[in-house]
């Protein structure tokens, strides 16, 4: 599980930061793009999951996994306009 979870932070934490250089970009490219991400992540764990085997447990599973990676994104975009303000 540890090394899911720092794929996933090593995954997610470039995207954000190098859309996050453009000062000219809106906020609607991040969000696209943090959609994006966190759609894939989950698509990728509940597929590999072999404790989600019913249609209901991967729909529930997809949902708390693209919420949580939802979550770590905006936090670590967060932490990253923090720390260049």
């Amino acid at each position: 599980m540890k090394k899911v979870l720092l794929a996933c932070f090593i995954t997610l934490f470039p995207p954000l930061s190098f859309a996050a250089a453009g000062k000219d970009d809106s906020w609607y490219w991040l969000l696209a793009l943090a959609v994006v991400v966190s759609a894939g992540l989950s698509t990728f764990l509940v597929w590999r999951s072999k404790k989600l085997d019913t249609f209901t447990l991967k729909a529930v599973g997809f949902g708390a996994w693209f919420w949580f990676i939802i979550f770590i994104e905006v936090m670590c975009y967060g932490f990253y306009v923090g720390l260049t303000k």
